[in-house]
């Protein structure tokens, strides 16, 4: 089969509904039943529209003399924050009649290409259903790992299941020919953030909008940006869209002043409304003082109780000991370690992808006749 790969455009939402709208193909993606070529031409507009740093392409064949799309990729930035500028997220489809044809070999070849020689990419990562290991053998052939095993990740056909997180380093980073720097000299003791100074007491509530300057101040403090993927002096404009508006946040008080901020994003996506996205800070001179285990405490009532949520998830940097301790003190475990995904002082970090799952929630005592 002789394959041709080029750019997709909105003229392509036709082949995309069909290909994305298959039985046989939609159950392994994050798609959901009855696409149509309206929801595509949009998307197509908006992913493919000048300035956007996405990739899409598609795969096409000659059928009887017409060029037929069978399969298509997108690599798109994970974010616009500087920090994650150098990750990049990968997503594959091919057609049920073009599946263990070289379809998808020859759209990963041309993505991984793409980002090491001409996108400043580090890192390319993908989540995949762990049952599907056919798409998971493709992957590992293009350097992809398994960093982790995300429980209950995604509805499917009426069950919850596991998804994998896989990523692939640069396997030769370019690098400016530049002298050697002079080493730098390690900070004097007076420069590292001092702990546990306050006094007084501190109360937590829900977060007002007359809060979120308070709380934008609060994530770009040393002592609390590092383990979050923000910058030093972002603007409070930038933090505050960054926030944006979670199902539930919470504020930790100390005379009128916010020392502590929490929140939840339920996720958008159709098939992931049972999970949420954790945000979680305390100011340095209040950690280890209980302020982040109230927050939390709050939270999770909030998702058990009120929400019927079934997953929380959130990204620790490697480093952060007390952060992933106070985690797991709240039932969440580590599944599994992003490699070099979080510029954290000049220095590509690792972090860890931890989570927690809520058992079933249990019917009232009293239930309505059938």
């Amino acid at each position: 089969m002789t394959l041709t790969l080029r750019r997709a455009t909105v003229d392509d939402a036709a082949a995309y509904a069909r290909i994305l709208g298959d039985p046989a193909v939609y159950p392994n993606l994050m798609q959901v039943p009855y696409t149509n070529e309206d929801i595509w031409r949009s998307r197509l507009a908006e992913r493919t529209a000048p300035g956007k740093n996405d990739l899409m392409l598609v795969a096409e064949r000659v059928v009887h003399g017409q060029a037929e799309v069978v399969g298509s990729a997108g690599l798109h930035p994970s974010s616009d924050l500087p920090r994650l500028r150098h990750v990049a997220v990968i997503g594959i489809s091919v057609a049920a009649e073009a599946q263990r044809q070289g379809v998808g070999k020859a759209l990963m070849q041309a993505m991984c290409d793409y980002a090491d020689r001409w996108m400043q990419v580090l890192r390319i990562e993908l989540a995949v259903y762990s049952d599907n290991e056919a798409a998971i053998a493709l992957y590992r052939k293009f350097g992809f790992e398994i960093e982790s095993t995300q429980r209950g990740y995604a509805l499917r056909d009426g069950a919850y299941v596991d998804s994998l997180t896989m990523a692939r380093l640069h396997p030769n980073p370019p690098a400016a020919a530049l002298p050697a720097a002079p080493a730098l000299r390690a900070a004097p003791p007076s420069a590292t953030v001092q702990r546990g100074t306050a006094s007084g007491s501190w109360s937590v509530r829900g977060c007002e909008e007359s809060d979120l300057d308070a709380v934008a101040a609060l994530m770009i403090r040393r002592g609390v940006v590092e383990d979050l993927p923000l910058t030093p002096w972002a603007p409070a404009e930038r933090v505050r869209e960054l926030i944006g508006k979670p199902a539930c946040s919470l504020v930790a008080l100390t005379q009128g002043h916010v020392v502590g901020y929490a929140s939840l994003a339920v996720q958008s996506v159709l098939r992931r409304r049972h999970a949420a996205g954790l945000t979680i800070c305390v100011a340095p001179e209040w950690q280890g003082r209980g302020v982040g285990s109230a927050l939390l405490a709050a939270l999770i009532e909030w998702a058990d109780g009120w929400a019927g949520l079934l997953r929380i998830e959130i990204d620790v940097p490697a480093q952060s000991a007390a952060a992933a301790k106070l985690l797991a003190n709240f039932g969440f475990e580590n599944e599994g370690t992003r490699r070099a995904s979080l510029l954290q002082g000049g220095m590509f970090a690792d972090t860890h992808s931890m989570a927690r799952l809520r058992p079933r929630p249990g019917w009232s005592a009293v239930r309505p006749e059938a």
